[in-house]
């Protein structure tokens, strides 16, 4: 059996689609695995704006000059070394993770309150009131500068009832951390993070039934999903104090640099920087979170599959510098070090491959540690491999409040 990655439109039937590769998002199929037996099915793919996906030519025909799964992932892997050796981009931490902590979680549930008031405003048919966000996107970019792994990790623990508010709060803080990276002016900054709150608000046009749906879309309800890029767009044009960067973000979040997005199917530098921006922390976000139809990827892995997508998804430098901001192994990761034992990525150092980890469980015992804290560009140990805390009943961010 191998696994191959090839063009949908160098499909035939015969073949066999191993993985649509798309697995952030609704995109119209039941299955992620199933033979072609016509030509109707790639022509849902493309309808779909699917490019690329993998083929197992195990089960079904070849494409011979197409590039395996194994060499992809061993390129990745090289990238992500040149990633690492650029170093980290973050703004110098003013203070712990732990003293942070308690800041996040309140912002978050600040955040939560103040995303869930715009969209019942929306819903009534009243215009968006950006000043009730404006305080929250500056507390978000001050938690961001005295230490961003905390709102950042915190983040990514999301409950399905309230995944929408979630989301945008940390589209929020992640375009916060990206642009500082970038070194962006503060306004810009802010606007940026307003952008990334505000990026959502047409989902409040997409009928509950399909918005809350727990299974897959079907084609058509997928097409109605696809509309809350432009509605988000629309909604935001002549809004008093709402940035022509800000609507950028909503309106280009789903766009593909290598084309097949939306809501416009522009291309490469057609689509701009911030939305480009916006495109990789969407994603990642939606990668790394558990859903009803499906169960988030680790960081590290969920880092990798942009990697992966640069080039005909995303922005690749832009990827690169979006690494280097949250680091190879981001804050709030479980990883196994190399002595068998498991701890938590506490905080990033100036080594991306080398960060400060909470020890708390060890392998051969199979039994829990008091935590401790390892500098590993101090130590003979090192990350081995990331690590599913399911897999190991444990939570992560219990250790790092």
């Amino acid at each position: 059996m191998t696994i191959k990655r090839v063009r949908v439109s160098d499909l035939r039937p015969g073949m066999f689609v191993h993985d649509l590769d798309c697995g952030w998002l609704h995109h119209g199929f039941l299955r992620q695995q199933f033979p072609i037996r016509d030509g109707e099915v790639i022509q849902k793919m493309k309808r779909q704006g699917l490019e690329l996906i993998y083929i197992d030519t195990g089960k079904g025909d070849d494409v011979p000059d197409a590039v395996t799964q194994a060499e992809i992932r061993e390129d990745v892997d090289r990238r992500l070394q040149v990633t690492a050796e650029a170093g980290p981009t973050v703004t110098p931490k003013r203070v712990s993770h732990q003293e942070e902590a308690i800041a996040a979680k309140l912002i978050v549930s600040d955040g939560l309150r103040v995303v869930d008031s715009m969209l019942e405003d929306v819903r009534i048919g009243r215009q968006v009131n950006i000043a009730r966000a404006e305080p929250l996107v500056r507390e978000i970019n001050a938690s961001v500068l005295r230490n961003p792994g905390a709102l950042i990790s915190l983040c990514r623990i999301k409950q399905a009832d309230t995944y929408t508010f979630q989301h945008c709060v940390s589209i929020c803080t992640l375009l916060i951390a990206f642009s500082h990276a970038l070194g962006m002016d503060a306004a810009t900054v802010e606007e940026a993070g307003m952008g990334g709150l505000l990026h959502d608000l047409g989902k409040t046009k997409v009928p509950l039934e399909i918005l809350n749906k727990p299974g897959r879309l079907t084609e058509d309800e997928y097409t109605i999903m696809k509309t809350h890029a432009a509605f988000s767009r629309d909604l935001l044009v002549g809004v008093p104090g709402v940035s022509e960067l800000a609507i950028r973000i909503a309106s280009e979040h789903h766009e593909k640099i290598g084309g097949g997005g939306y809501p416009r199917g522009i291309v490469g530098e057609e689509i701009s920087q911030i939305g480009r921006m916006a495109a990789i922390v969407d994603i990642y976000d939606a990668l790394s979170s558990n859903r009803v139809y499906h169960k988030g990827m680790e960081p590290s892995y969920a880092l990798k599959k942009l990697l992966e997508w640069s080039g005909t998804h995303l922005d690749g430098d832009l990827v690169q510098l979006f690494i280097r901001t949250l680091g190879i192994y981001p804050v709030g990761s479980l990883v196994r070090l190399s002595g068998g034992r498991l701890a938590v990525v506490a905080e990033q150092g100036e080594d991306l491959l080398r960060p400060v980890v909470r020890v708390i469980f060890d392998t051969d015992l199979n039994i829990g540690l008091q935590p401790s804290e390892l500098h590993l560009d101090q130590s003979v140990e090192q990350i081995e491999s990331y690590e599913d805390p399911v897999d190991w009943g444990l939570k992560p961010e219990d250790y790092l409040g």
